[in-house]
C-alpha cells in the first residue's frame, strides 16, 4: 500500500507538471522532494518538452525555473548539473546549443555559483557554439573544405583511439570520402593509411577534449551536414 500511494503521488506531481504544457511545466511541481530520482525524471521529462517546443516558449520556462532557483541555493547546484548533463552531453537526446547557452548565461548572472564554479560550464557554453549543422565548419588550422569529409577528433593519449579510426575507415557508408584525424594531445602518432592528420596547435580552442573520439561530416561547401556523433 506504501508503495502504491508513492506512486500515486508520482503521478500527481508529473500530471501537474505536464498539464500547462512547456509554459507552466513549473507551476505545482515541487524543485527537490526526498525522492531526487523522481525530482531528475521530471527535470528529464521537461527538457525534452523544451527541446520540441518552440524557442521562445523553451526560453521563458528555463527563466521561470531559474527564477525559482533563485530562492533555493542547493537545488541551483543540483540543476545546474541536470542542465549540464542534458543540454550538453552528447550522448542526451536533449543536447542544444541554444538552451545550453541560455542555461549558462542564467547560471552566470544569477551570481550563485562563484566564478570558478562557472568557468568550466563557460568553457563548455563556447565549445557547444562550433560546428553546429549548417554552419560553416571550424577546424583550427584547416582554413576550408573543398571536399566532402568525414572529421574525427581523437586524443593521441587514448587507448582506444587507434580503434575509432579503424571503425570509421573500414564503414562502407564512408566509403569514397576524405578521411581527416584532428589529432588533441600527446601520444604515438596513428599511422592508419587513408587518413589525412592534422595536429593543430591548441585544439581545445574549439573541441571538448573530453568528448573524443567524436567526428562529424562537413560538405564540400564547407557547411557542417551533422553534429558531432561519438565514433565508439
Amino acid at each position: 500500500m506504501k508503495y502504491a500511494a508513492q506512486m500515486i503521488l508520482c503521478l500527481a506531481f508529473l500530471t501537474g507538471c505536464r498539464a500547462s504544457g512547456i509554459g507552466g511545466y513549473w507551476n505545482n511541481c515541487p524543485l527537490l522532494d526526498n525522492n531526487l530520482s523522481i525530482c531528475e525524471e521530471r527535470f528529464a521529462d521537461f527538457a525534452e518538452l523544451a527541446v520540441a517546443a518552440p524557442q521562445a516558449d523553451a526560453i521563458d520556462a528555463m527563466d521561470a525555473l531559474f527564477d525559482r532557483l533563485k530562492q533555493d541555493t542547493v537545488a541551483y547546484y543540483i540543476y545546474s548539473e541536470w542542465m549540464d548533463g542534458a543540454f550538453y552531453n552528447l550522448l542526451s537526446p536533449c543536447r542544444n546549443a541554444i538552451l545550453y547557452t541560455k542555461a549558462v548565461d542564467r547560471i552566470v548572472a544569477d551570481s550563485v555559483l562563484s566564478t570558478a564554479e562557472c568557468d568550466p560550464f563557460l568553457k563548455k557554453r563556447q565549445w557547444i557554439g562550433y560546428n553546429l549543422p549548417g554552419e560553416r565548419a571550424v577546424v583550427p588550422g584547416y582554413p576550408s573544405f573543398t571536399d566532402r569529409t568525414l572529421v574525427l577528433v581523437l586524443d593521441l593519449s587514448c587507448s582506444s583511439c587507434r580503434q575509432a579510426l579503424e571503425k570509421l575507415s573500414s564503414d562502407p557508408q564512408w566509403a569514397g570520402i576524405r578521411h581527416l584525424a584532428v589529432c588533441c594531445g600527446y601520444g604515438p602518432h596513428p599511422d592508419i593509411p587513408d587518413w589525412d592528420y592534422l595536429c593543430p596547435e591548441n585544439p581545445s580552442s574549439v573541441f571538448d577534449p573530453d568528448l573524443t573520439p567524436i567526428y562529424f561530416i562537413v560538405a564540400a561547401d564547407g557547411t557542417v551536414e551533422s553534429g558531432y556523433l561519438p565514433a565508439l
